[in-house]
């Protein structure tokens, strides 16, 4: 009988070591696959931030290149502008060259006229000198009477007046011609030089318009490398995020695992853990990351799981121990517990640590997770019995476990 009790004493202590290894076996996966759902979860976060780095990058350089085409329609618009104003001034200056040849012609009339009547005045003055005497005595003889003298003395006199008055209005038209002509010329050039100084401007407008496409060219060319690089990141951001997932799946199974793996054990706080003010606030900042929108039962109900594992001998037997124990909670290793802490919990979640410390507790859960999971997870162990052939009643997750749906979360222990 002695033997046999001895027997059974060490199968018993072999069974504990067993299942304590085993549960340390599980720990360690647990631990394993948070770290690496968080390395997973940095990745997506550095692959966030380089998209939007690239996306602010393409961004900028869309409004430069929106710039740079304003400034080539306005540089186009204003080539279009000084082009019109370059065919008026060719225009005008036909125009004026038109007026100068013109007035060349009347010149030329005028001065044909003017040397005609000279010629007329030196031949008539030519012919009287050739054909009548000069001698006033011999004039006034030849003509007979004194009334004849003077008649002819009268027509000699008319003709110079009128030879001289002719000549005096031909060099008058030559002279306004001449100063119209000067006039026009000095216009001619003034419009030449006009035109000049806009084909210069012109000219200029062009090189501008070249470098400033050249400039649209290269940042259409950043932009397109930019947008390449942002599609390639957009892709491994949504491989890093389907890993991200996998892991995570993989983590709350293990989470799960562990939690097979204290089948049979409940909680069973009921008071009397003496704390400090510290753990008291951070139980609370725990209590907010998790469950600040879960109402007063779903925010107590964590509290009571962290205290039900303090009471455990399969946990950490302090609030602190067992809220800072490796891959429990996600919310302590993303930081938030501790973002919460350094500004202070609310007053509802210290209200609910504290209620929970004092033992009025409202769950003996050693475990909770969302019940969405709960039931993804319960649904695929059914449906891969199912599929197995082998009988579904009692293997799903939700089969297997005692717990309480509060809100969204579902607070649990392994039967």
């Amino acid at each position: 009988m002695k033997k046999l009790r001895g027997c059974l004493a060490i199968l018993l202590l072999a069974s504990m070591c067993l299942m304590d290894t085993s549960v340390k076996a599980s720990q360690s996966e647990v631990d394993r696959l948070h770290d690496e759902s968080e390395n997973a979860s940095h990745a997506v976060d550095d692959l966030n931030n380089q998209v939007q780095q690239v996306q602010n990058t393409v961004n900028e350089l869309e409004g430069q290149a929106n710039t740079l085409s304003g400034q080539i329609n306005s540089l186009n618009t204003q080539i279009t502008t000084v082009a019109g104003e370059i065919s008026d001034t060719e225009e005008n200056i036909a125009l004026v060259q038109a007026d100068i040849d013109v007035l060349n012609e009347q010149l030329e009339t005028t001065q044909q006229d003017l040397d005609s009547q000279r010629e007329a005045m030196k031949t008539r003055i030519q012919y009287m000198y050739e054909n009548s005497s000069t001698n006033t005595l011999v004039n006034y003889l030849e003509s007979g009477s004194m009334s004849g003298f003077l008649q002819r003395l009268e027509y000699m006199s008319e003709i110079v007046s009128y030879d001289q008055m002719a000549i005096k209005k031909f060099e008058e038209t030559q002279q306004a011609l001449e100063e119209t002509k000067s006039q026009i010329e000095e216009k001619n050039t003034e419009l030449t030089a006009y035109q000049g100084t806009l084909e210069s401007k012109k000219s200029e407008l062009g090189t501008l318009v070249n470098s400033t496409a050249s400039a649209l060219d290269t940042t259409n060319g950043q932009i397109a490398d930019s947008q390449a690089a942002l599609t390639q990141l957009k892709q491994q951001l949504e491989e890093a995020k389907a890993y991200e997932q996998r892991i995570q799946q993989q983590y709350q199974a293990a989470q799960a695992a562990l939690a097979e793996k204290l089948a049979g054990e409940h909680g069973g706080y009921s008071g009397g853990y003496s704390t400090t003010d510290e753990e008291t606030l951070l139980l609370a900042a725990l209590i907010q990351a998790e469950a600040d929108n879960q109402g007063t039962s779903g925010r107590l109900a964590v509290g009571s799981v962290v205290m039900n594992r303090v009471a455990s001998p399969k946990f950490p037997n302090s609030v602190s121990g067992v809220i800072y124990a490796s891959g429990q909670f996600a919310p302590v290793t993303s930081g938030r517990v501790a973002l919460i802490l350094a500004q202070g919990p609310n007053s509802g979640c210290q209200k609910a640590a504290a209620d929970a410390i004092a033992g009025n507790i409202n769950t003996d859960a050693l475990f909770f997770c969302t019940y969405s999971y709960a039931q993804n997870l319960h649904n695929t162990q059914v449906a891969a019995a199912a599929e197995a052939g082998a009988p579904t009643d009692g293997v799903g997750f939700l089969d297997r476990t005692s717990g309480t749906v509060i809100n969204a979360h579902y607070f649990y222990n392994y039967n």
